[in-house]
Parts: C-alpha cells; sequence; structure tokens
C-alpha cells in the first residue's frame, strides 16, 4: 500500500456487487462527498445504482459510473480493460473494499503489480496483510481505507433511503392501520435459509396477537416464488389469510417503498436487511451460516439473532464473515438452533416501539 500524501481526486473503488454491500457503501460515499465535493469516482454496478430512483435517492454526486460487476475479482480477461479504464477517467487511486483475505482474491494482487510493471501511476489502498482493524464490519472497513487514503469524511447517514416510505403516496386510512410484521423467507444461498417449518412458527406465535399484520416478501427467483406461494398455503390455521398478504416482487425501488411502511422486518441475512435498515425500518436480521459481526444491517433499531452453530463451525472465515461452505452442499445444522420464540420474542419488541438489545440464539 503506498502512503503519498496527496489526497486523491478521483478514485476507483473496487467492492463486492451485491445489495447489501451497497446499501453499506452508500453512506460512506456521502460522507467522503460532504467535505470532499471535488473527488470523483466509479463504484461497481450493483442493483443500487441500477435503480434510477434509488440512485436519485442516494444523492451521490461525484459518481463518474458504475463498472463492470465482474472486474472485482480482477480475473485475467479483464486485465486490458480495467487498466484501459484507469487511464481513461484519469484514476489515481484504487480503494479495494473487498475482504481483507488475499488467498481469496490473490488475482487483485497479481493486476496492481502487473499495472505497476506496465507503468501505471496509481496508488492502491487496502486491507490485505493489516491487522490492526478495530472492526470487521464492512462498513468500518471502508471508513478505515478512506482515513488511511488521507480522505476526512462527514457524518455517516445511516438511514439514507428515508424517503422510500413516501413515494406510494399518502396512506389509505383503514388499509395500513396497526403494525405489519414484513416476513422476507428467501435467500439465493441455501445456508442463509431459516427453515419453512420455523417461518410458520414465527407466524403462528406472533399471530396469537390480533393487532398484528403480516406482509410476506417474494423473491425474484422461480424456486423462491414457489416458496412464497407454499408458505401462504401452510399458514397457521389460526392466523386468517386476511391477516397475510403476499407481496409479489418488483423493482428495488417498489421494494423499498413496501419495506418503508413495515413497522419491522424479519428477514434471513440477505440484503433486503440492509435495505430496510437504510429507510429507517425496524429489522431482525437472522444469520445463520454468516457472521453479524461484519454483515450486520447498520442502525440504530437493527437486531440479529444469530447461530451459535454457524459461529463455532470450524468452517467459518472470519475475514469473510461466512464459511467455507456457504455457497455450496451442507446440511447446514446452524440453521436449526435459532429458534422460533426467541426471534418472536424480539419482533414484539420491535413492532411495539421497544427495540431490545442484539440477541445470540
Amino acid at each position: 500500500m503506498c502512503a503519498e500524501p496527496d489526497v486523491p481526486r478521483r478514485i476507483h473503488f473496487n467492492d463486492f456487487t451485491g445489495l447489501g454491500s451497497a446499501s453499506l457503501a452508500v453512506p460512506v460515499l456521502r460522507a467522503m462527498e460532504t467535505v470532499n465535493p471535488e473527488i470523483r469516482y466509479t463504484y461497481p454496478a450493483n442493483p443500487v445504482l441500477a435503480d434510477p430512483r434509488l440512485r436519485r435517492a442516494s444523492g451521490l454526486a461525484g459518481l463518474l459510473g458504475p463498472t463492470d460487476p465482474s472486474w472485482r475479482r480482477f480475473d485475467r480477461a479483464d486485465w486490458p480493460d480495467i487498466a484501459a479504464h484507469l487511464s481513461e477517467q484519469k484514476i489515481d487511486t484504487v480503494v479495494n473494499f473487498r475482504n481483507p483475505d488475499l488467498a481469496a482474491d490473490p488475482r487483485y494482487a497479481e493486476f496492481r503489480a502487473w499495472h505497476i510493471h506496465e507503468g501505471g501511476r496509481v496508488r492502491w489502498y487496502d486491507l490485505y496483510g493489516r491487522s490492526d482493524l478495530s472492526s470487521l464490519h464492512v462498513q468500518t472497513r471502508m471508513t478505515t481505507l478512506l482515513e488511511s487514503a488521507g480522505i476526512r469524511l462527514g457524518r455517516l447517514e445511516a438511514q439514507w433511503l428515508g424517503q422510500a416510505r413516501d413515494w406510494a403516496g399518502p396512506v389509505v386510512p383503514g388499509r395500513e392501520e396497526g403494525p405489519v410484521v414484513g416476513l422476507f423467507c428467501s435467500a439465493s444461498v441455501p445456508s442463509k435459509r431459516w427453515p419453512a417449518a420455523y417461518w410458520r412458527s414465527l407466524v403462528g406465535l406472533l399471530g396469537q396477537d390480533q393487532g398484528l399484520r403480516f406482509d410476506v416478501f417474494c423473491g425474484s427467483g422461480g424456486a423462491e416464488r414457489d416458496a412464497a406461494q407454499e408458505f401462504m398455503e401452510t399458514l397457521p390455521e389460526d392466523v386468517g389469510s386476511d391477516r397475510v398478504r403476499l407481496v409479489p416482487p418488483g423493482s428495488v425501488a417498489d421494494l423499498a417503498t413496501r419495506l418503508g411502511r413495515l413497522s419491522v422486518l424479519v428477514a434471513n441475512d440477505t440484503g433486503v436487511g440492509h435495505l430496510a435498515a437504510a429507510c429507517g425500518v425496524p429489522t431482525v436480521s437472522l444469520f445463520l451460516s454468516t457472521d453479524p459481526g461484519v454483515w450486520g444491517p447498520v442502525s440504530s433499531s437493527a437486531t440479529h439473532v444469530s447461530s451459535r452453530t454457524g459461529g463455532r463451525c470450524p468452517a467459518q472465515r472470519p475475514l469473510q464473515g461466512n464459511c467455507t461452505r456457504h455457497y455450496g452442499a451442507c446440511d447446514a445444522p446452524c440453521q436449526w438452533d435459532v429458534r422460533p420464540d426467541e426471534v418472536a420474542r424480539t419482533v414484539r419488541d420491535h413492532a411495539r416501539g421497544r427495540p431490545t438489545a442484539v440477541r445470540t440464539g
């Protein structure tokens, strides 16, 4: 890592490309722009930047444009295009937000060495090999890197998407009265999915409170839609269908609009929890195979319930916040020790305006 004193003016950010990563990055980029309005930068394409309403809401005035999301891995086939981008955009600094585990991203270091050898004059900032991090949380890594580059930051505003709740217009009297609990049961990675039987048990427990209603959010994949429909067809008998509504998939801005009207959201560890937190919605995130210390939503009203089994799994990768079998085949015993009654207690506290401290399953 270079430690030149000049403050960067044109930055290429490398990062993950998911909804959660972008939701966490926007407050950091906004805080950077607050006190450094002259800085211009590029950032990987992601669901937030791809949605016109969310991009406008982000207020990122210094963003030159999104880059090819595949570049984040620095595959050799992409090297000429990345180098051309750095040259054409007159980039003077590369800031790599990705995990500080070089074993997971070896080609980044190879590209850096190659680019320097080819005469590239760029400063590089990353966390590889550093042991002085005060936290492994993704957002802390971002701020640490920017400070290392000599970039001052303004105030971070975690709830940068609060306006989303107003996008649908005024609430129709009598249609949205009383607390609404959102349930996001989907996850693209099987090891993140809380068992369907537990979701039904949670609805049964919460349904004892006649004042609560439920919005079940449906993922965009075919399997996720089928799972949501099956969930709707197998609700506990004492929870009438008039209290449960299926929210079909739509744009990310549509999702934010519906999330913004909730009293509390319960979600598997997914980007939806981060989006809800950005909207200012209380969240209860279920962390099974992943680490909330790395990936937890940032909000004063964000709570998580995590799996002890998952946290103690020998396959866990602390720097990455997940396990080596995260994307592969695993019987996922970590799914079963986050109990519905514990989640229900946390949700009730949130729905009644009394958020609790972080709980561990």
